[in-house]
């Protein structure tokens, strides 16, 4: 047996105040003619709901609507995050509903707005709460969020195109500002 002692930090999760703050990006006002990404972070069935809401808004404000495919256990590279906000004008991310992922799509979105984008994040309503906390510490209190009832995972194709629908009204209010 070794005398040695390891010496291990010990670190106080609520004593840090968080990032420094990141403005919120411009609301896009009118989203006619508007670029906007509808990125799919790849949970059940989450093409169904990205799908939807990119027909939706397309159909609804005649945005320039196109997909895009991000993870949800990790961070966008900087390179992903330089490529869609140099692209677009604006984002959804759809539909973190689950503690790991909803962690790393909000650092996504608070990345985007730190590059002018504005981006909206979707997640449900048990998840807001946590969000509500999250978010400040990653230095954004106020990133726009829109929250649906529940789950993918908890709802049929045809149930997930009726969510979808459902938040796009309030997509397009969090986009245009």
């Amino acid at each position: 047996m070794s005398d040695a002692v390891e010496v291990c930090a010990v670190v106080d999760p609520v004593a840090h105040e968080g990032r420094d703050p990141v403005p919120v990006a411009p609301p896009l006002g009118d989203l006619a003619g508007k670029r906007v990404v509808v990125l799919d972070i790849t949970k059940v069935r989450s093409e169904a709901f990205a799908a939807e809401v990119r027909r939706r808004l397309a159909q609804a404000v005649g945005a320039e609507v196109d997909g895009g495919v991000v993870m949800p256990a990790q961070r966008m590279s900087d390179e992903e995050l330089e490529r869609v906000a140099g692209s677009c004008d604006g984002a959804v991310l759809t539909l973190a509903d689950c503690g790991t992922c909803t962690t790393w799509t909000a650092w996504d979105a608070i990345e985007l707005h730190r590059r002018g984008c504005r981006a909206v994040l979707v997640t449900t309503e048990a998840l807001r709460p946590m969000l509500g906390a999250l978010v400040g510490r990653l230095g954004m209190a106020d990133l726009p969020l829109v929250a649906v009832p529940q789950p993918n995972r908890d709802q049929t194709v045809e149930e997930i195109a009726a969510t979808a629908a459902a938040a796009v009204p309030a997509i397009v209010r969090a986009l245009a500002g």
